[in-house]
């Protein structure tokens, strides 16, 4: 790892973290052939190459398209998160939206999902010649490869809670800046910030932020939190979402929730869920969901055999890659680690019964943070439904513990998101209000897919 000067920020040499492209100087020398190298593109030919790439495919259109829009997928649960901030552009005849999947250590399950949604892909390699009108994304990582007029970059959870890792740290274990809102982040190697519009759902977050990498300061947008707003809706829709999982009307639907990685419910509490299932009285049903990351870092096969037996006690679990926000909506409990759903169910009212707290992994001062100092820890040696009915209690704390935060916005985050998307493509607004539809209910792990 090497530690830059502050016009250069950091970068990240291990894992999936590479070394970023400088945002005005995007090609590089090319590999060597025999004994000698060859001879890079200049300024003036990669120009004419994007002139002509561009000309040759508005020769086949149908539709008079005025602004190319390039929405940059990392991985799943970054999907999930620009589904919503593209919404807007979506219905209209000016955009053309067109995505590219970003190399990523979690990006298993992504050409899938772009396939099934049936929109127009481009490799990797194809978006890095291009230059795009915007670039939406939902993680910084090689954003400042995709040549742009501008870029939009919007956190894939709620707000921005994690520390760096602490071996991407190895000299500040103990001061990690907050993963997102950091110079090596944010700026490219001269210095530069890679974003034109960075969204912030609270207005905290323009504290740390302006500590850590004020350069990126005037690109900050406070617009609330679209997947808090659009959980709301779907909450409004409750029983739908109920009669789709199959939820009788006496029964509590308690869900489960594990985020990834070593301090994660799943790898801290393993056998939690099936004493859910086993433990909880009979007119209880248990619905877990599993960040996405568990599935492309393992494979979908050996997550649903990782609950077979849980299985066989009652637990039903959310299927790969769907929206967590169906379950949610039709939640009366929520058993969770310090993932971003504890905090959007305690926003939207529902109590949440924390596993275990990974207070190493996140800031002390963000959302996540907050909530645990009023939310009850799991006993091991207690019996579940009176931890669960602690967690009801301590409710209304939870609520007020997060929904200022979560709703700094409230209720008009897609007017923001909109109103920023089409600023930074010079294009006048449709005239119909933004609005949040509802997320399809999510599908369960059928039984006959589930291994041998």
């Amino acid at each position: 790892m090497t530690t830059g000067s502050s016009s250069g920020g950091i970068r990240r040499l291990a894992g999936r973290y590479l070394p970023k492209a400088s945002a005005t100087s995007r090609h590089r020398p090319a590999p060597k052939l025999g004994r000698g190298w060859i001879k890079p593109p200049s300024a003036a030919t990669t120009v004419s190459r994007e002139v002509e790439t561009e000309a040759r495919e508005e020769r086949w259109n149908t539709m008079d398209i005025e602004r190319t829009v390039l929405v940059a997928v990392h991985t799943i649960t970054s999907l999930i998160r620009l589904e919503d901030i593209v919404l807007p552009l979506e219905d209209d005849p000016r955009v053309q939206l067109v995505y590219t999947q970003v190399p990523d250590q979690f990006g298993e399950g992504v050409e899938t999902r772009l396939r099934d949604m049936e929109v127009r892909v481009l490799s990797w390699g194809d978006a890095t010649r291009r230059k795009f009108d915007l670039v939406v994304a939902a993680s910084l990582h090689r954003l400042g490869d995709l040549p742009a007029t501008a870029r939009f970059a919007a956190p894939h959870g709620a707000g921005y809670n994690k520390l760096w890792p602490a071996w991407a740290w190895p000299g500040l274990k103990d001061d990690r800046p907050v993963y997102g809102l950091d110079r090596a982040s944010l700026l490219d190697d001269d210095g530069q910030p890679i974003v034109d519009a960075l969204l912030l759902p609270h207005p905290a977050h323009l504290s740390t932020l302006s500590r850590q990498c004020p350069e990126a300061v005037p690109y900050a947008v406070v617009a609330g939190d679209p997947a808090y707003d659009r959980l709301l809706v779907c909450r409004e829709h409750r029983e739908h979402y109920r009669e789709r999982l199959g939820i009788r009307e006496a029964q509590t639907l308690v869900a489960v929730s594990s985020t990834w990685g070593p301090r994660s419910l799943l790898a801290m509490n393993r056998d939690l869920p099936r004493r859910l299932a086993s433990e909880l009285p009979a007119n209880h049903r248990v619905i877990a969901t599993v960040h996405p990351a568990v599935w492309a870092q393992h494979g979908a096969r050996q997550v649903r055999n990782r609950f077979r037996e849980a299985h066989a006690a009652g637990l039903d679990v959310v299927d790969t890659y769907e929206d967590w926000r169906g379950l949610l909506a039709a939640a009366d409990f929520l058993v969770a680690d310090h993932g971003s759903l504890s905090a959007y169910a305690a926003g939207a009212g529902i109590p949440v019964l924390l596993s275990h707290f990974a207070d190493s992994e996140v800031d002390p001062d963000s959302i996540v943070a907050e909530l645990a100092r009023h939310s009850p820890l799991l006993d091991p040696q207690a019996p579940l439904v009176g931890q669960l009915t602690a967690a009801r209690e301590a409710q209304p704390a939870q609520w007020r513990a997060v929904h200022d935060r979560l709703a700094a916005r409230q209720g008009v985050s897609a007017e923001i998101v909109r109103e920023t998307l089409y600023r930074k493509l010079s294009l006048t607004e449709l005239p119909h209000p933004a609005r949040w539809p509802l997320v399809p209910p999510p599908k369960l792990v059928r039984d006959d897919r589930r291994g041998p």
